[in-house]
């Protein structure tokens, strides 16, 4: 058995494993579980070992992440591979946009640039992307998520490629070193440690636990936590100063790896809960808005 295989064997199970603990979440397990999958499954086939980039030490250590100083997407990254492996996974996934997903693979098939597409989009206001889908023939909605995740496939690259330079260096700011997005979710782990997350390349971080990562203000009297009745591990950190809020996990006692986007998706019902409190997501993810865009 590959590693590849055996991977994806594991979270399989986990997210089986997951749907059975947590049944009032089994529809989000059901729509982001394959395209996880796939994802996972592209990365370690199409990661080259040694791949490096060139990053300034100085400038790193300052809070200017990678993409800023070295080109973030490249011409070699496989992106029709990337767009036919998304469209088949989000269209398994969410049935609803599966007939958007099937057009946009036969168009991608045609010889549409997927590299130009996401690349433009990525540059383009919400209306200009709108605006694309309607030139290309699919809901608004169906691009976002299609665009979201075959970034998070070339990104994924990136941190993958450069997760043991990184770790030599010093980062100390709230957003992601790698791609500059604010994580999705904090997981606590030996020592009280706080890792955050990255939601878009999957990179992790360490971070002061009281810090706020998106305003960093370390306030005690403005900061608090949610927590889940009967289960302590699991919390929401709270800043009332920018009325930010970040799902945190306590796995210091536990010597399961599960993947972030899996513990993020398990824990979306507090999403809910801390939203109706007025509080924001220091990052929007489609497993904590996806509800509110249909």
């Amino acid at each position: 058995m590959s590693d590849i295989t055996s991977r994806e064997e594991e979270m399989v199970e986990e997210i089986s494993r997951l749907q059975g603990e947590r049944p009032y979440l089994d529809n989000l397990f059901r729509s982001f579980g394959p395209i996880l999958l796939q994802r996972q499954r592209w990365l370690q086939k199409r990661l080259k070992p040694g791949k490096t980039f060139q990053v300034d030490p100085v400038k790193y250590t300052a809070g200017i992440a990678l993409v800023q100083q070295c080109q973030g997407f490249l011409d070699d990254d496989r992106w029709q591979d990337a767009g036919l492996a998304a469209a088949g996974a989000i269209g398994r996934g969410l049935p609803d946009l599966a007939m958007d997903m099937d057009y946009l693979a036969n168009r991608i098939r045609g010889g549409l640039d997927c590299q130009a597409m996401c690349l433009a989009a990525a540059e383009s206001s919400e209306v200009d992307v709108n605006q694309r889908a309607a030139e290309i023939g699919i809901k608004e909605v169906s691009f976002v998520v299609f665009l979201r995740s075959v970034e998070r496939m070339i990104l994924g690259l990136r941190a993958m490629e450069m997760a043991e330079e990184l770790a030599k260096l010093n980062w100390q700011k709230g957003y992601c070193p790698v791609c500059g997005s604010f994580p999705h979710l904090a997981v606590i782990r030996e020592k009280g440690q706080r890792w955050l997350q990255c939601p878009k390349c999957s990179h992790e971080w360490k971070f002061p636990r009281m810090t706020c990562p998106y305003c960093e203000h370390e306030d005690p009297e403005n900061t608090g936590f949610l927590f889940v009745e009967g289960k302590k591990e699991e919390m929401a950190y709270t800043c009332d100063k920018c009325r930010k809020y970040l799902i945190t996990i306590d796995q210091s006692g536990n010597l399961r790896h599960i993947s972030a986007d899996l513990l993020a998706i398990s824990l979306a019902h507090l999403d809910i809960v801390v939203q109706e409190q007025g509080l924001e997501p220091m990052v929007q993810c489609e497993w904590n808005t996806y509800q509110n865009q249909q």
